[in-house]
């Protein structure tokens, strides 16, 4: 029996570096979507909205959303250099 011991060590040896080095932890696995599951560019989307909401402060609050024009929301380019000139001579 005492002959026995180095080769059961040898096994236990050979059996404990072949789990450490196979042996890994389970990982959290996603199932498949289903009814009322939200993608990330979805809660993306929610979350900007609701910055944008927060940044809205007083009466802006009250208004709609504005309406640009075809140059967009800035008045046009020689409305701001007719300003930029009576500024200038200013």
């Amino acid at each position: 029996m005492v002959d026995l011991v180095p080769q059961i060590g040898c096994v236990a040896a050979v059996l404990a570096c072949y789990l450490v080095l196979t042996w890994r932890p389970r990982r959290a696995q996603h199932a498949r979507g289903g009814e009322g599951t939200v993608t990330v560019w979805q809660l993306v989307a929610h979350v900007e909205a609701e910055r944008q909401e927060r940044e809205r402060a007083g009466r802006h609050r009250l208004r709609g959303p504005t309406v640009s024009t075809p140059d967009g929301p800035w008045p046009p380019l020689e409305l701001q250099r007719r300003v930029l000139d009576g500024l200038r001579r200013l």
